[in-house]
């Protein structure tokens, strides 16, 4: 018995070579590793872990795994904690013997009536010790109450100790549980009109989920979420005239405790000497980060992610909306871009930020810049030609719009104006339209749209106009 106790007492703590985060959208996991270890030896978990969360693979057969209690992590915070809790007792204790002197000098009394003068000399000398011991339990109780926040304020970690015994020594011990791991991606894409480019860049903001200092990390992001569901939906045979089974829906485990916002940090660390690959394995493209080193308790961003693209910049107008001018930027990015809070710019100007932006590599995409207020654009209803007429069993609604569309910027523009026709969803439906200058182009979904191109100054008007034919009613 008291060979095992000593074997445990003397048990190392190990620090793991290297380790690997893997962040899904719902969930994370870390998986440690450890080279040439003893037979015996212990791991820093975190204190919510239990046995059924940890999974173990090494070169020797495990004997057993004994999770201790959680337990303070013996900090430089645990240090000022304990310090600041000790003062606290010396207050309390000098607090309670100025409370016991003020007892002596009210309930003692040790005025002793003479003569006039002398009551009104040792009067004063007794109000004087009085105030003077109110005085010093009213400062002393503002001291403790100002050192109890403190105290209460304290953000003290926790960690529970893994004593783990094998049948050998082993080469390699592989340590994998969930973490709940504060992240967020925060992006930014600047854009620079005057030489036509794009600047993406994609940074990862985390806050070490150990409370002890982490190196040798690789961060792998995953674009999907980790689920229990990974069946497709049971086929259902459709039988006309009868109602449709109702769809099942599988819910994924979104609401796991994984990837949570992160709070903002008081103490912050940028650190950009990681690498990082965009590689394709069998489900999707992922991030891979390694090199990262994590601090205790500190907040790190890390710019994983810098592309400088070629854009092509033009006007979009949204003439089926409130006719606006936007600037939208076309590019193709070389690795793909996460969902992520980001910041745009344009010009070197701040224009806001968006959560709504992603795209796949080697893929053209897009995205906008707001509002372009330089170019003015102007729609007014064609009252001369918008009318109804009936004829026998069909009935025509022709409507026209008149657009003038001028550049008031000092810089050169491709715009496109769109606009939009009813779609029609009847043989016995048709639509036509008479437009000046010629449409470029009518989708299938109705949207009609000009291309042109406007120098400083120039303004260009368009004449929008369609008839809809349709069987009256």
């Amino acid at each position: 018995m008291k060979e095992i106790a000593l074997t445990s007492a003397l048990m190392i703590c190990a620090m793991a070579d290297e380790s690997l985060l893997e962040v899904y959208k719902n969930q994370s996991f870390l998986h440690q590793n450890f080279t040439n270890q003893k037979s015996s030896f212990s791991v820093n978990l975190p204190e919510n872990i239990n046995a059924n969360d940890v999974d173990i693979s090494a070169s020797c057969e495990l004997r057993s795994i004994i999770l201790k209690e959680p337990e303070l992590i013996k900090n430089k915070i645990y240090e000022q904690y304990e310090a600041d809790v000790k003062k606290l007792s010396l207050l309390n204790n000098k607090l309670v013997a100025l409370d016991e002197k003020f007892k002596f000098i009210t309930i003692t009394n040790p005025i002793k009536v003479s003569n006039v003068e002398n009551v009104k000399s040792d009067s004063d000398k007794f109000y004087d010790a009085v105030l003077q011991n109110l005085n010093e339990q009213t400062s002393l109780k503002e001291e403790i109450k100002e050192l109890n926040k403190k105290i209460n304020a304290y953000n003290l970690k926790k960690i529970k100790k893994a004593d783990l015994d094998f049948e050998c020594d082993p080469k390699f011990v592989k340590i994998s549980y969930p973490v709940k791991l504060n992240i967020n991606t925060q992006n930014k894409i600047l854009a620079d009109t005057t030489k036509s480019k794009i600047y993406i860049e994609q940074n990862l903001v985390v806050k070490n989920p150990l409370s002890i200092d982490m190196n040798n990390l690789t961060i792998v992001l995953y674009p999907f979420y980790y689920s229990s569901n990974l069946t497709p939906p049971r086929f259902n045979p459709w039988y006309e005239g009868k109602p449709e089974t109702e769809k099942v829906s599988y819910k994924t485990m979104k609401d796991a405790g994984g990837m949570m916002p992160l709070e903002s940090s008081a103490k912050r660390a940028y650190n950009s000497d990681v690498d990082s690959q965009n590689v394709q394995n069998t489900l999707a493209n992922v991030w891979k980060i390694s090199k990262v080193n994590l601090k205790s308790d500190e907040e790190s961003v890390f710019t994983y992610d810098k592309q400088n693209l070629d854009a092509k910049f033009e006007i979009i107008i949204d003439g089926y909306a409130d006719s606006n001018a936007y600037i939208k930027a076309n590019f193709t990015p070389l690795k793909s871009i996460e969902y992520a809070l980001t910041t745009f710019k344009i010009d070197g100007v701040s224009i806001g930020k968006a959560l709504n932006f992603k795209a796949e590599p080697n893929s053209e995409s897009h995205v906008y810049f707001g509002k372009n207020d330089l170019i003015n654009v102007k729609k007014e209803k064609n009252t001369n030609f918008t009318k109804e007429s009936f004829f026998g069993a069909k009935s025509k609604i022709l409507e026209g719009y008149n657009y003038e569309v001028k550049n008031n910027s000092n810089s050169a523009w491709s715009v496109t104006l769109i606009d939009r026709l009813p779609v029609p969803t009847h043989e016995s439906v048709s639509v036509s339209t008479k437009n000046n200058p010629k449409e470029s182009e009518i989708s299938k979904k109705g949207e009609i749209s000009w291309k042109f191109y406007l120098n400083p100054s120039e303004s260009k008007n368009i004449e929008f106009s369609y008839e809809l034919t349709k069987p009256s009613k």
